[in-house]
């Protein structure tokens, strides 16, 4: 049986914590809740287009990563992990 929404919600945040955690050691503890919050409101972003815009999702992760084939590799793996460990 599936997660509770709120349980799916503590799921996600957990591992959006875990994920920020190189970026929020190197941060002040005062901006750890507005870094996260920027965290959430991107990853948003990005699976919206995604889902709505594929295309353009494409274009921008070239754009961003240029040609460079093994860092693509890496992220796809990396959201893949995020993806197993958020839904469960």
């Amino acid at each position: 049986m599936g997660d509770s929404e709120g349980e799916g919600w503590e799921r996600y945040g957990r591992v959006v914590i875990q994920s920020m955690q190189e970026v929020l050691a190197e941060a002040p503890e005062d901006v750890h809740a507005l870094l996260l919050e920027t965290a959430d409101y991107w990853l948003s972003l990005g699976l919206a287009i995604g889902l709505r815009r594929p295309a353009a999702a494409e274009r921008l992760l070239a754009l961003i990563h240029g040609g460079d084939a093994a860092e693509r590799g890496e992220l796809d793996a990396d959201a893949a992990a995020f993806s197993a460990e958020a839904l469960g």
